[in-house]
């Protein structure tokens, strides 16, 4: 019981960051950018990721990453794993969208942290 109060706490504190992270308000209330390092807490030695929200929420539904065409509202996959190279971007979110869409050099380091 403890351990889903804490993980209830834990994504409302996240669905707080993604409100106020960025640089400035895309068309529909989402941030421009999100500074995924900052936004969830993610541990490395690699450059941040400045995730382009705006630029994937113009070629994207909000239901491809989040819960619901709201956005914000939580994202469709667990991200528990938030260091290493198998992190939980890597594994569940970015590449594998990466791959399907065939993004050139979507697998890249350089490509995401610059």
């Amino acid at each position: 019981m403890m351990k889903l109060r804490h993980s209830f706490v834990l994504l409302n504190c996240l669905f707080a960051l993604l409100l106020v992270a960025g640089t400035a308000q895309a068309g529909n209330g989402g941030p421009d950018t999100i500074d995924l390092k900052e936004a969830f807490a993610v541990e490395g030695k690699k450059k941040t990721v400045i995730f382009p929200h705006k630029q994937h929420q113009q070629k994207f539904p909000c239901e491809s990453c989040h819960v619901s065409s709201a956005g914000g509202d939580g994202m469709r996959v667990e991200l528990q794993k938030k260091s290493g190279f198998k992190n939980d971007f890597h594994t569940k979110l970015c590449w594998p969208c990466h791959v399907e869409k065939k993004v050139p050099k979507g697998k890249s380091c350089s490509t995401c942290h610059k």
